[in-house]
Order: structure tokens, then C-alpha cells, then sequence
């Protein structure tokens, strides 16, 4: 009663628990290839002994991902996180996204670290064994590794019309640990998520104007590349890497287990997303629904934004139309007209390109030559397409003890990979530039713009001056 224990003794009795419940690390190693025979695991390693070799890298995915990306919008990103259990290694993970917005993890690999090697070690055997398709578009991060890896003419990207593209995040991280400028990263985030080209340029003018210095550093990106105004559609609205975190974020639990845990661990939990989400879709299609919730939301809200446009000149031969605003819309800009051209699926305000869904001036342009606007959504938004992502279970994964005995090599951890350091390893990931707070430096009146102080004590506000009393 009363006792309490020293945190070394808690730190080892938690991994006395985790060996205890998931088994030993060593031979967790030797346990992959058993595991991952109904897998398409790539394995690199290096010779140790005779029939023994030290683990390198494990590149693996789950057939039911394979054949489900194709329904997938034609995206992947990728990203890396750090493992903290007794041996060191980097979880590198890809995801797709189907048309509900659900995220897809499509193949993982455990490596050394965010290396060159180590990402051309996943980007090959991710394009050849789970997306060889055309017409790809990889997000990634702006890291010379990732890129160089990319660029490797045996990586299999550079074919077929893949392109890759930046996460605006990584890249203002980096301009402002360059700059150190809150306001100048404001006005690259909003140049990036600018959906047509004069408003991307109207806030890349603002920051030359400001900084001429910060505006040559923004120019040695290709606006394609980190922009959705010159991207030609090809990001679907999504600017970061935001996904493949968000499923780092879910397997955060599993990443201080031994090697074959993790892997099971993956098994099971994409098992699950396609068990859960397959009854969804089914109970969707049963009542009647055709489109995904977003899909039908955004196509909702155009509709009643098309009731305050019109249309006041078309050309029926060339479905050219000239689509005017009657009412402000909810955007911070004033009411415009806007050219819509349905034969080449473009809309003056961008988002008709963007999310490939019709926007509020592409509807009102149906509406009045009376076009079925249902031909100009993307398939990957129709749920008899998605229930195709879901539609190949995963099936049951027998207890080890029904496994077929393994012959072949051994595989074990290398010694030098192994924790040596006092202390449990960091488990969250260290704040950079851009998780400083906002509060943290000066912010401006909402009134009058200006520094120092708020609208409620800003002295150009006739309507607070007016209400201070007197005595």
C-alpha cells in the first residue's frame, strides 16, 4: 500500500507485457515469410550465416487493395513515420481514396529510414505490384530523397504519364523556417489552394511585393507541382499528405510491437475497413442512393447556389456559356460572370476541374439547354463504382499453429539496429515551423488590418467609439 515504482520498472514490465502478448522480438523476423505467404511480400536482406540472412527491408500489401485501387480516384500519397520498439526502422506507408473520401492504405514497407535507397526500395515495388496504372499523381513530400527516388528511370514512375506533386505543408514548413514570416506562409497557402490562375498570381504578386527574395524562393518550384490552379486537375482538391498521416496517426499504437505484429496488425485493420465499409455502401445502394454523401452534398449546394445565376449568352453548337451571379456568394469575393465550356469540362471558377465534380455555373449552364448534368461526374463518385473497392474480402488469416512449416532462410534482426540508448524512444513527432501558434506573433485588426491591436479596440471603428461610455 502506498508503494510506488520507479518509471524504469514500469517501462520494463510494459515490454515484459508486450513480448509476453505479441512474442518475441527476434524471432518475430523469422516469423515473416510464414505470415506473408498469402501476401505479395518483397523481403531484402543480407547474409548473416549459412541459411541465415539480417533483416533489411519488407515491402507488403493485401490483394484486396491491389484490386480495389483501380476504383480508387487516381491518387496515392505516401508518407513515413518512425518506429519506437526495440529495434530502430521507418514504417513507410501509401493510401489512395475512394469517392466517399474513405482512406485506403495500399502497401507498407519497414525500412532503415527516409533514405534514397530505402524509397526507391517502395516506390518500385509500389508501382509494379500495386499501381502500374496511367495517368497517376504521387503526393509526397518535398524531400531530395523522395524526389530522387522518384526520378530513378528503373522507380517505373517516370512512365505512363505519372506525375508527382508536393505537400503544401512540407513546403511552408520550409519557407518559414527560411523567412520566419507568418502573414508571406498565409499568402503561400492560399497561392497553392487558389483554384484559377490570376488568384494564385494575385497572391504570389502580394508576397514579391513584400519580399522579393521570398517570391524567387517560391519560383524555383514549378507552380504545377505544389499549386491547384496549374495542376490540370490532377490532385483532386488534396494539397498535403494529410491522408497517409492520418493512417500513420491510426497505427500509431502498433508501431513500438514486434515486426510481426505490425504487419498482422495491418492485415486486420484493412480487413476491417473493407468489411465495415462494404456494408455501408450495400445499405447505401438498397435505398436508392447513387452518389457518394460528399458527392451528393456538394452537388446539392450547387444546385440552390444555381438558382441565383443565370445564364446570359450560349453558344448550343460549342456548349459555350456565359454563366453571370445575381447574389454574392458565400466566398470572400463579389459576384462574377464566369465562362463555362461542358465540351472541354471547364468552368472559369476552377472547381469543375478540380474535385471533377459540376459546380453551381456548370449546373445552371444544364439547366438551361437542358443537358443531364449526371455525364459530367466522375464515376469514382458513383457507388456501384466504389462498392468495386470493397467488394473483395480479405478473408480468415488461420492461427499460426495451421501455418505449413517454413524451409527456407532464416531471417533475424541486425544487431546493429537494435535500441541501445537510456530511455524509451520519442513516440510523438518533434513540432516544427509549423505547428508554431499563430498567437505567438502579432495579428491584425479585422477592421482596419493593421497591427497591434483587435476590431473591438481598433480607433478607425466609428461603431465602437460610439458605444464606449462615459462617466
Amino acid at each position: 500500500m502506498g508503494y510506488t515504482t520507479s518509471y524504469r520498472k514500469a517501462w520494463l514490465a510494459k515490454q515484459h507485457a508486450i513480448e509476453h502478448v505479441y512474442g518475441n522480438w527476434e524471432e518475430s523476423f523469422n516469423k515473416l515469410p510464414c505470415l506473408l505467404l498469402k501476401t505479395q511480400p518483397i523481403i531484402d536482406g543480407q547474409e548473416a550465416r549459412k541459411n541465415q540472412q539480417y533483416f533489411k527491408r519488407l515491402f507488403w500489401t493485401f490483394k484486396p487493395c491491389v484490386d480495389g485501387f483501380p476504383y480508387c480516384k487516381p491518387l496515392v500519397q505516401v508518407n513515413g513515420t518512425f518506429l519506437y520498439g526495440r529495434y530502430k526502422g521507418t514504417l513507410l506507408v501509401a493510401v489512395a481514396q475512394d469517392g466517399r473520401n474513405n482512406i485506403l492504405p495500399i502497401a507498407f514497407a519497414i525500412v532503415e529510414g527516409e533514405t534514397a535507397d530505402a524509397w526507391f526500395f517502395f516506390l518500385k515495388n509500389l508501382r509494379r505490384h500495386v499501381t502500374p496504372q496511367q495517368n497517376l499523381c504521387l503526393i509526397l513530400d518535398r524531400h531530395n530523397s523522395i524526389s530522387a527516388a522518384f526520378n530513378r528511370p528503373t522507380s517505373g514512375w517516370t512512365e505512363g504519364q505519372c506525375v508527382h506533386v508536393y505537400c503544401i505543408r512540407h513546403i511552408a514548413q520550409n519557407f518559414t523556417r527560411r523567412f520566419r514570416d507568418t502573414s508571406l506562409k498565409k499568402d503561400l497557402v492560399n497561392m497553392a489552394y487558389a483554384m484559377t490562375e490570376p488568384r494564385c498570381n494575385y497572391y504570389y504578386n502580394i508576397i514579391r511585393e513584400n519580399n522579393p527574395e521570398a517570391a524567387a524562393w517560391i519560383d524555383q518550384i514549378p507552380r504545377q507541382q505544389f499549386t491547384l490552379a496549374y495542376d490540370e486537375g490532377r490532385r483532386w482538391g488534396h494539397l498535403t499528405t494529410n491522408l497517409a498521416k492520418a493512417i500513420n496517426s491510426v497505427l500509431k499504437k502498433i508501431r513500438n510491437l514486434p515486426i510481426s505484429s505490425i504487419v498482422l496488425a495491418t492485415y486486420t485493420r484493412c480487413n476491417a475497413f473493407f468489411t465495415e465499409r462494404g456494408k455501408q455502401i450495400t445499405a447505401m445502394i438498397s435505398v436508392g442512393h447513387i452518389y457518394s454523401e460528399n458527392a451528393t452534398k456538394v452537388l446539392q449546394d450547387g444546385d440552390l447556389k444555381s438558382n441565383t445565376h443565370r445564364v446570359i449568352e450560349f453558344d448550343r453548337n460549342t456548349t459555350r456559356f456565359r454563366v453571370e451571379e445575381m447574389v454574392n456568394p458565400r466566398e470572400i469575393r463579389p459576384a462574377g460572370k464566369f465562362v463555362v465550356r461542358l465540351y472541354e469540362r471547364w468552368c472559369d471558377c476552377g472547381k469543375f476541374q478540380k474535385i471533377h465534380l459540376p459546380c453551381s455555373h456548370v449546373l445552371v449552364a444544364c439547366k438551361h439547354a437542358h443537358h443531364d448534368f449526371n455525364i459530367y461526374i466522375s464515376p469514382y463518385y458513383r457507388l456501384d463504382v466504389i462498392m468495386k473497392v470493397y467488394n473483395n474480402l480479405f478473408g480468415e488469416l488461420r492461427h499460426e499453429e495451421y501455418w505449413p512449416p517454413y524451409q527456407g532462410t532464416e531471417i533475424w534482426p541486425h544487431p546493429a539496429t537494435k535500441r541501445n540508448g537510456k530511455g524509451r524512444p520519442k513516440s510523438s513527432r518533434i513540432r516544427t515551423e509549423m505547428d508554431i501558434r499563430e498567437q505567438l506573433y502579432p495579428r491584425n485588426c479585422s477592421y482596419c488590418q493593421t497591427p497591434g491591436h483587435t476590431r473591438n479596440r481598433c480607433p478607425h471603428n466609428p461603431g465602437m467609439r460610439g458605444s464606449t461610455s462615459h462617466h
